[in-house]
């Protein structure tokens, strides 16, 4: 079964439950590589944005409770799945399932570069906070959507939505089977 290992910026570490977080990386490859999360908030709810690190194809998880966290396997690919469509990239649920497997959190590896990324996007939270009011009015796929169809000069000027098609046809995730 694939591990994926979500790295957590520090401030979403003091809010994922300490029994969760993993201190070493489990060392088995994904295909998909590796995600970095941090969390923001809106109306005083706590979502995240998980990013990956290959494409910079970012997903957004809104309204996660503390106690939600034991779920985030099935929450993320259920988010991911649903952006995914969104974006019109044609997956089968159960590819995806196979590829993500099991999620474990992990603390910060101060990458970088998709910590630029994620400050980047949530330089719009304000923005969107005009835009869309209150949490409810959010339609988190579509402005999600709008993220992932931002080009990137580290991605040689793709869409991490077309970055992240990309991967998943060179991987099989896309169509009937996975390998």
């Amino acid at each position: 079964m694939n591990i994926t290992e979500i790295y957590t910026s520090r401030k979403l570490e003091t809010i994922v439950p300490e029994t969760l977080m993993q201190k070493e990386p489990c060392g088995k490859y994904n295909p998909l590589g590796k995600w970095s999360a941090t969390v923001f908030f809106v109306s005083h709810k706590k979502c995240l944005l998980v990013t990956n690190s290959i494409t910079r194809y970012s997903v957004f998880i809104p309204g996660i409770r503390k106690s939600d966290f034991k779920n985030l396997s099935e929450i993320f690919i259920n988010t991911l799945f649903e952006q995914l469509k969104r974006d019109n990239i044609t997956s089968k649920k159960h590819n995806i399932k196979k590829l993500i497997g099991e999620i474990t959190l992990h603390p910060t590896d101060n990458n970088r570069a998709i910590i630029g990324t994620q400050n980047y996007i949530l330089e719009n939270i304000d923005v969107w906070k005009y835009e869309f009011g209150p949490f409810e009015n959010w339609d988190f796929r579509d402005i999600n959507r709008r993220v992932n169809g931002i080009p990137y000069k580290q991605l040689g000027w793709l869409f991490p939505q077309e970055k992240m098609r990309i991967l998943l046809e060179e991987i099989g995730g896309s169509g009937e089977s996975l390998s």
